[in-house]
């Protein structure tokens, strides 16, 4: 970069350079070895992945066992459960087939759970979230449209 003052004629200039401090040839290293771990990238990727969906199951099925555990039979209780324990081991392994194989089979044992809230919920005959709500809200805005009023105006301009 350069400048010239015009009131004195005097010119500078500047070189700017990157400050990073690599050399190409430090970044050609770099860039092979992030090659070179691409695949291991992705596997613990896949593994980070995999965990993040058993805690997740993890988590709703000790949820729905807390409020609905009650309803099924206690073999079946005991199953989920021992589903649970392994399932949280298995979230401290670092073995991507383990933790897929956790979450399936924690899924698969608490189908009769689900079973049991689906089956709650239709004989109270509850009605779907937000049934009644969007109702009112509709005949609100019906309302609203008819208290509309609706009229003509003329535009006035002053040639003043």
């Amino acid at each position: 970069v350069s400048a010239k003052d015009l009131a004195t004629a005097k010119e500078q200039s500047i070189k700017i350079t990157a400050s990073s401090g690599l050399s190409e040839d430090e970044i050609d290293r770099m860039v092979k070895e992030a090659e070179t771990h691409a695949d291991e990238d992705k596997k613990k990727r896949a593994v980070a992945e995999a965990r993040n969906n058993l805690d997740s199951v993890v988590y709703m099925t000790e949820k729905n066992l807390k409020e609905y555990g009650d309803k099924i039979d206690a073999s079946e209780k005991t199953a989920i459960e021992g589903a649970l324990t392994d399932a949280k081991k298995a979230l401290e392994s670092d073995d991507l087939d383990t933790v897929k194989s956790a979450a399936d089979r924690l899924t698969q044992v608490s189908h009769k759970l689900a079973e049991a809230m689906y089956a709650k919920a239709s004989q109270t005959g509850q009605a779907q979230p937000g049934t009644e709500e969007t109702a009112q809200g509709e005949e609100t805005q019906k309302k609203q449209e008819e208290d509309v009023v609706e009229a003509e105006f003329e535009e006035v301009k002053d040639n003043k």
